[in-house]
């Protein structure tokens, strides 16, 4: 089955001297894996740019249900990832490395695919800090991914659960919930969007402590995410 999609590259793997795997979120398709060419003729790595994280391109996929690495072609570029300044490349890098990871579905989320796409487009082109970039991500997320914190349970001094995805007044009999101190920090940011980031004045530390408890949340519902290679980088970058 031929469909003409929107693809964000997420990553990209050598899989042998010619050719190289491409893990993508699609409009069409949700998140998918391709097989393309990847030697050194001129057309390759005309390609080869196409698939550094956090690129947009559109293509022709050849779908087929027996396989699971799928073709493309008709590859052309909508966006291609900028690399001339480390602070957003690395922030596209996280995120890219963190959809990767909880993104294990294969079902076409329109909205999902618009969201990552605008927010890649933002942090690549904001005249404002982007250092909340990584939280602001996480926190939006949330409510496509169907985990958004029911803040509405929330009063002072409550804890929150991370199994429930709410605020409560007693701690949880599992290990997996938040204090008081760090719940009112969770629900003060949890109003953090793309637009409104900047606004928010975070120290290094703090940023590293709230991205650690956003990512026990995502862990609790998705599975670990220890293998996420760009997190020592996004905490370094604005030491």
């Amino acid at each position: 089955m031929l469909i003409k999609s929107d693809c964000i590259t997420l990553r990209s793997l050598k899989y042998n001297d010619s050719r190289a795997i491409v893990y993508c979120l699609s409009r069409e398709a949700g998140r998918i894996s391709f097989i393309v060419n990847d030697g050194n003729s001129p057309a390759a790595r005309r390609r080869r740019a196409l698939m550094m994280p956090g690129a947009s391109f559109s293509c022709i996929i050849d779908i087929r249900e027996n396989r699971s690495l799928q073709s493309v072609r008709d590859v052309m570029p909508s966006r291609l990832m900028l690399l001339n300044d480390p602070i957003s490349t690395s922030i596209i890098l996280f995120i890219c490395d963190f959809l990767t990871n909880v993104l294990r579905e294969s079902q076409p989320d329109s909205a999902l695919y618009d969201y990552v796409d605008n927010f890649i487009s933002h942090i690549t082109n904001s005249s404002h800090s982007i250092a909340n970039a990584p939280i602001a991500f996480l926190f939006s997320l949330q409510q496509f991914m169907g985990i958004a914190p029911d803040t509405s349970s929330y009063t002072e001094g409550a804890c929150f659960d991370f199994a429930e995805g709410r605020f409560r007044q007693a701690p949880p009999l599992h290990s997996q919930w938040l204090d008081a101190q760090q719940a009112a920090v969770l629900f003060s940011l949890s109003r953090m969007n793309l637009r409104n980031m900047h606004l928010f004045h975070l120290s290094r530390a703090d940023r590293n402590n709230i991205i650690d408890f956003l990512i026990r949340y995502y862990s609790t519902h998705f599975g670990s995410l220890k293998n996420l290679q760009s997190l020592p980088i996004v905490r370094a970058i604005f030491d």
